[in-house]
């Protein structure tokens, strides 16, 4: 088995797409531009919170209109973090399984460091992770592996002994620059064709599958 599994948060453990649409939608739209899809913001998802602002708005970093937009999603996403956001089906007794088994767990997002565990004790507020990152200063984001590598570490955990879980390109590119193996998910915001063509070890359709994997203990 492996020793610890690394998950991804957005598209992986928690279905945030909801309440991240609605929240940029809303800055958008009181700086009068135009609004977009959730399958859209699905393309927009995985690279942090200022490349998610500048595919919506069509303005980049450092701009007023991005700083506008930024500023208004933020204020908007503190007040509505969770209210259309769930966990997906199995995961909730994935996690539980997981500690049965005494395999570590941890979370590792792009999400800004202040609302991972908000999110995560909202979904699952029975499982202890030993890590929760999200984007911060202390870290580089994905898909640099200084959080990963840190986490490894930190627990004293080999690279063998560890499996990263993510329903992204991003989240497939920053297992391989952490040396560990990647198990994509079908049920994210991604193709399943993304994953396979950035190099997923593996890909599975529920969490059923999942754990079989982790049990497995290798790809």
């Amino acid at each position: 088995m492996y020793k610890l599994v690394v998950f991804d948060l957005d598209g992986t453990l928690a279905d945030t797409i909801e309440d991240l649409k609605n929240s940029v939608n809303d800055a958008l739209e009181k700086n009068s531009l135009p609004i977009h899809s959730s399958e859209e913001y699905k393309t927009f998802v995985g690279n942090g919170a200022d490349k998610m602002v500048e595919l919506a708005s069509g303005y980049e970093k450092g701009t007023k209109v991005f700083e506008n937009i930024k500023s208004g999603f933020e204020s908007y996403y503190a007040e509505h973090t969770c209210d259309c956001t769930k966990p997906y089906d199995g995961m909730a007794e994935l996690l539980e399984t997981l500690h049965e088994l005494n395999i570590k767990t941890a979370v590792l997002s792009n999400k800004p460091t202040v609302y991972v565990p908000k999110v995560v004790e909202k979904l699952y507020p029975e499982h202890k992770f030993e890590f929760m990152l999200g984007q911060s200063e202390e870290f580089p984001r994905k898909p640099n592996p200084s959080a990963l590598l840190f986490m490894m570490n930190e627990l004293g955990i080999e690279k063998c002994e560890t499996l990263y879980v993510g329903d992204s390109n991003v989240d497939v590119i920053t297992a391989h620059n952490g040396g560990v193996k990647v198990c994509g998910v079908s049920w994210g915001f991604r193709p399943v064709s993304e994953l396979k063509e950035t190099g997923a070890d593996i890909v599975v359709d529920n969490a059923e599958e999942l754990l079989e994997v982790i049990k497995a203990g290798r790809i």
